[in-house]
């Protein structure tokens, strides 16, 4: 209840991820709670909303990392949105630029869309995502860095193949619809990059 805007925003983004993976009717819930959760109204209410939102996404983390404790399968999950968020944060500079949490919201967002052009997602639940970020003020697309320079989507691709989880040269992604996550490697780069220059236009789809 002490944090900035800002930071809470960037929580918010992994509390999110939680719904993504494997909860669609948390994901729901946060669509009717977030704001509340952010602030917006202030007072008990947000309390208790706060309190729920951090008490489900503990136990789903503890669930995931119980189901494979040495990460050699469904931990993988956790990861959704951060292959596009970590490559963002590489080429912003980790210098406060883009926090983690807002990168984690951007790929996201571009994760369901590249999920719905390889027809593992409804082109719909990307803008059912995009739709509930910026209904709580948050960010959705790489255009909205405030950066001095030039967002490149080959340059974002090449940080995505340095990414420590990349296996054997190939990217994974952790692909799908709401609530259905699941890691796939060998997409398409052509699609991926199609995807990333999208998002630093401001579009998508």
């Amino acid at each position: 209840s002490t944090l900035p805007l800002r930071e809470l925003q960037a929580g918010y983004a992994e509390v999110l991820k939680y719904g993504l993976i494997d909860d669609p009717d948390f994901f729901a819930w946060l669509e009717e709670n977030g704001a509340v959760l952010l602030g917006t109204n202030a007072g008990n209410r947000q309390l208790e909303t706060l309190i729920h939102a951090i008490k489900t996404s503990c136990e789903a983390k503890a669930r995931v990392v119980a189901e494979d404790e040495r990460e050699s399968g469904r931990r993988a999950l956790l990861n959704l949105g951060h292959t596009f968020g970590h490559a963002l944060e590489a080429e912003c500079g980790y210098d406060g630029t883009l926090l983690h949490g807002e990168g984690v919201a951007i790929g996201m967002v571009m994760a369901l869309d590249l999920s719905a052009r390889i027809g593992l997602a409804d082109s719909s639940e990307r803008d059912r995502l995009v739709s509930h970020l910026k209904s709580v003020g948050m960010m959705w697309s790489a255009a909205e860095i405030d950066i001095d320079k030039e967002l490149d989507a080959e340059t974002l691709v090449s940080h995505m193949a340095k990414d420590k989880k990349a296996a054997a040269g190939k990217v994974g992604f952790i692909l799908g619809g709401i609530g259905k996550a699941a890691m796939h490697r060998g997409v398409d780069l052509d699609l991926v990059t199609a995807v990333l220059h999208d998002s630093i236009c401001g579009k998508h789809g």
